[in-house]
Protein backbone atom coordinates (compact mmCIF):
# COMPACT_ATOMS: atom_id res chain seq x y z
CA UNK A 1 0.00 0.00 0.00
CA UNK A 2 2.91 2.04 0.96
CA UNK A 3 4.62 1.68 -2.41
CA UNK A 4 1.27 2.75 -4.39
CA UNK A 5 0.91 5.85 -2.33
CA UNK A 6 4.31 6.67 -3.05
CA UNK A 7 3.62 6.37 -7.06
CA UNK A 8 0.31 8.14 -6.67
CA UNK A 9 2.03 11.19 -4.68
CA UNK A 10 4.83 11.23 -7.62
CA UNK A 11 2.18 10.99 -10.36
CA UNK A 12 0.20 14.82 -8.36
CA UNK A 13 3.74 15.86 -8.19
CA UNK A 14 4.44 16.45 -11.63
CA UNK A 15 2.28 19.20 -12.31
CA UNK A 16 4.96 21.11 -10.22
CA UNK A 17 7.57 23.36 -12.06
CA UNK A 18 10.54 21.53 -10.03
CA UNK A 19 8.88 17.87 -10.82
CA UNK A 20 12.46 17.52 -13.49
CA UNK A 21 15.57 19.41 -12.57
CA UNK A 22 17.76 18.95 -15.54
CA UNK A 23 21.55 18.73 -15.50
CA UNK A 24 24.17 17.29 -18.05
CA UNK A 25 24.75 13.77 -17.59
CA UNK A 26 26.96 11.33 -19.22
CA UNK A 27 24.09 8.93 -20.77
CA UNK A 28 26.34 5.62 -21.49
CA UNK A 29 27.58 5.58 -17.72
CA UNK A 30 24.34 6.37 -16.32
CA UNK A 31 23.28 3.43 -18.07
CA UNK A 32 25.50 1.08 -17.45
CA UNK A 33 24.93 1.88 -13.57
CA UNK A 34 21.48 0.78 -13.72
CA UNK A 35 22.03 -2.10 -15.98
CA UNK A 36 24.77 -3.37 -13.49
CA UNK A 37 22.36 -2.72 -10.45
CA UNK A 38 19.30 -4.62 -12.18
CA UNK A 39 21.28 -7.59 -13.56
CA UNK A 40 22.67 -8.64 -9.99
CA UNK A 41 19.27 -8.93 -8.65
CA UNK A 42 16.87 -10.52 -11.27
CA UNK A 43 17.78 -14.02 -12.43
CA UNK A 44 17.35 -13.05 -16.02
CA UNK A 45 20.03 -13.39 -18.71
CA UNK A 46 21.05 -9.44 -19.20
CA UNK A 47 22.36 -7.65 -21.76
CA UNK A 48 23.67 -4.41 -22.06
CA UNK A 49 23.57 -3.47 -25.87
CA UNK A 50 25.13 -0.47 -27.89
CA UNK A 51 25.09 2.74 -26.19
CA UNK A 52 24.83 6.27 -27.50
CA UNK A 53 27.81 8.23 -26.01
CA UNK A 54 27.43 11.11 -25.03
CA UNK A 55 25.62 13.38 -22.52
CA UNK A 56 21.98 13.83 -21.78
CA UNK A 57 20.10 17.27 -20.28
CA UNK A 58 17.95 15.46 -18.06
CA UNK A 59 16.75 14.94 -14.26
CA UNK A 60 19.01 11.80 -13.30
CA UNK A 61 17.07 10.75 -10.31
CA UNK A 62 13.32 10.86 -12.00
CA UNK A 63 15.11 8.96 -15.53
CA UNK A 64 16.13 6.48 -13.01
CA UNK A 65 12.95 6.43 -11.19
CA UNK A 66 11.46 5.91 -14.80
CA UNK A 67 13.89 3.35 -16.29
CA UNK A 68 13.62 1.23 -12.98
CA UNK A 69 9.65 0.81 -13.26
CA UNK A 70 10.40 -0.21 -17.43
CA UNK A 71 13.29 -3.00 -16.29
CA UNK A 72 10.92 -4.12 -12.95
CA UNK A 73 7.91 -5.07 -16.08
CA UNK A 74 10.23 -6.90 -17.76
CA UNK A 75 11.30 -8.71 -14.85
CA UNK A 76 7.89 -9.28 -13.64
CA UNK A 77 6.59 -10.38 -17.04
CA UNK A 78 9.45 -12.55 -18.03
CA UNK A 79 10.87 -15.64 -16.35
CA UNK A 80 13.89 -16.47 -15.44
CA UNK A 81 16.77 -17.05 -17.85
CA UNK A 82 14.67 -14.85 -20.33
CA UNK A 83 16.50 -12.21 -21.79
CA UNK A 84 16.43 -8.64 -21.18
CA UNK A 85 18.32 -5.95 -22.94
CA UNK A 86 19.14 -2.19 -22.05
CA UNK A 87 20.53 -0.45 -25.26
CA UNK A 88 20.42 3.38 -26.49
CA UNK A 89 20.68 5.06 -29.93
CA UNK A 90 21.04 8.83 -30.76
CA UNK A 91 19.54 10.76 -33.84
CA UNK A 92 20.64 14.23 -33.73
CA UNK A 93 19.69 15.93 -30.34
CA UNK A 94 17.46 13.29 -29.67
CA UNK A 95 18.22 9.74 -27.77
CA UNK A 96 16.20 6.66 -27.80
CA UNK A 97 16.62 4.28 -24.27
CA UNK A 98 15.14 0.79 -25.22
CA UNK A 99 14.10 -2.04 -22.61
CA UNK A 100 13.75 -4.83 -24.59
CA UNK A 101 12.27 -8.47 -23.41
CA UNK A 102 11.07 -11.99 -24.03
CA UNK A 103 8.33 -12.17 -21.79
CA UNK A 104 4.72 -12.52 -22.11
CA UNK A 105 4.06 -9.26 -24.69
CA UNK A 106 1.69 -6.78 -24.54
CA UNK A 107 -1.18 -7.14 -27.03
CA UNK A 108 -1.42 -4.84 -30.10
CA UNK A 109 -4.81 -3.59 -28.87
CA UNK A 110 -3.36 -2.51 -25.55
CA UNK A 111 -0.83 -0.52 -26.95
CA UNK A 112 -2.74 2.46 -27.14
CA UNK A 113 -3.79 3.03 -23.36
CA UNK A 114 -0.80 1.36 -21.66
CA UNK A 115 0.58 4.60 -19.99
CA UNK A 116 -2.41 5.55 -19.13
CA UNK A 117 -2.75 5.01 -14.96
CA UNK A 118 -4.43 1.62 -13.80
CA UNK A 119 -4.01 0.53 -16.82
CA UNK A 120 -2.99 -3.54 -17.41
CA UNK A 121 -1.99 -4.94 -20.65
CA UNK A 122 -4.41 -7.97 -19.67
CA UNK A 123 -5.32 -8.25 -15.79
CA UNK A 124 -6.03 -12.06 -16.19
CA UNK A 125 -2.58 -12.69 -17.03
CA UNK A 126 -0.89 -9.90 -15.23
CA UNK A 127 -2.89 -10.67 -11.79
CA UNK A 128 0.13 -12.56 -10.46
CA UNK A 129 2.67 -10.25 -10.88
CA UNK A 130 1.19 -7.94 -8.28
CA UNK A 131 1.14 -4.13 -9.27
CA UNK A 132 -2.28 -1.43 -10.15
CA UNK A 133 -0.57 -0.75 -13.55
CA UNK A 134 1.03 2.64 -12.14
CA UNK A 135 4.54 1.99 -13.12
CA UNK A 136 3.95 2.75 -17.04
CA UNK A 137 2.10 6.10 -16.21
CA UNK A 138 5.04 7.34 -14.23
CA UNK A 139 7.46 6.40 -17.17
CA UNK A 140 5.18 8.25 -19.33
CA UNK A 141 4.85 11.16 -16.95
CA UNK A 142 8.50 11.70 -16.60
CA UNK A 143 9.22 11.10 -20.24
CA UNK A 144 6.76 14.16 -21.38
CA UNK A 145 8.33 16.27 -18.06
CA UNK A 146 11.24 15.90 -20.42
CA UNK A 147 9.77 16.77 -23.39
CA UNK A 148 10.16 13.19 -24.66
CA UNK A 149 7.73 10.23 -25.28
CA UNK A 150 7.10 6.70 -24.89
CA UNK A 151 6.26 3.74 -27.29
CA UNK A 152 5.84 0.24 -27.19
CA UNK A 153 6.27 -2.51 -29.97
CA UNK A 154 5.83 -6.34 -29.90
CA UNK A 155 8.09 -8.75 -30.83
CA UNK A 156 7.94 -12.14 -31.97
CA UNK A 157 7.90 -13.17 -28.08
CA UNK A 158 8.06 -9.85 -25.82
CA UNK A 159 8.11 -6.25 -26.16
CA UNK A 160 10.43 -3.40 -26.33
CA UNK A 161 9.42 -0.56 -24.51
CA UNK A 162 10.92 3.08 -25.58
CA UNK A 163 11.59 6.16 -24.18
CA UNK A 164 12.80 8.91 -26.55
CA UNK A 165 14.50 11.97 -25.21
CA UNK A 166 15.59 15.53 -26.65
CA UNK A 167 18.75 17.39 -25.33
CA UNK A 168 21.32 14.68 -26.32
CA UNK A 169 24.65 15.74 -27.35
CA UNK A 170 26.59 12.84 -28.77
CA UNK A 171 30.57 12.65 -28.01
CA UNK A 172 31.94 14.07 -31.81
CA UNK A 173 33.62 10.69 -33.30
CA UNK A 174 37.68 12.52 -32.82
CA UNK A 175 36.68 12.90 -29.33
CA UNK A 176 35.54 9.23 -28.96
CA UNK A 177 38.54 8.12 -30.83
CA UNK A 178 40.74 9.81 -28.51
CA UNK A 179 38.76 8.55 -25.32
CA UNK A 180 39.52 4.56 -26.93
CA UNK A 181 42.78 5.29 -27.87
CA UNK A 182 43.48 6.60 -24.32
CA UNK A 183 41.86 3.84 -22.76
CA UNK A 184 44.92 1.43 -24.45
CA UNK A 185 41.75 -0.08 -27.42
CA UNK A 186 41.76 0.44 -30.73
CA UNK A 187 38.80 1.06 -33.51
CA UNK A 188 40.06 -2.20 -35.34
Amino acid sequence: MERILERLLLLARADQPDFVELEEMELDRFLEDVFLRWSEVAPRTWRLGMLARGTLRADPEQLRIALDALLENAVKYSEPGDRIELSSRATGNKVAIEVADAGIGVPDEAHSRIFERFARADPARTRSAGGVGLGLAIVDTIVKAHGGRCQVSRKARGSVFGIQLPGFSAVSPSLQSAVVHAAGASLN
